[in-house]
């Protein structure tokens, strides 16, 4: 069974981020499991590419990680 985990994920293009606001991406906590279906929904700018690269391996999270299974 395929599981994609996001244990409190946060990035920023900022080499230091000082407060929230300096991240593109905030804090998340989610889960994926298989067989369920899912969106990725929000306006332009609010990390939706960010999270997606972060996902697929093309970008390291500034914080948390990404558990594929555990």
């Amino acid at each position: 069974m395929a599981r994609i985990e996001l244990n409190e994920i946060a990035h920023s293009y900022r080499r230091t981020p000082k407060d929230d606001g300096d991240f593109a991406l905030k804090r998340i906590q989610h889960i994926w499991e298989d067989g369920g279906a899912y969106a990725l929904l929000g306006p332009s700018g609010c990390g939706k590419t960010t999270l997606l690269n972060i996902i697929s391996g093309l970008l390291n999270p500034t914080r948390g990680r990404v558990l594929y299974d555990g």
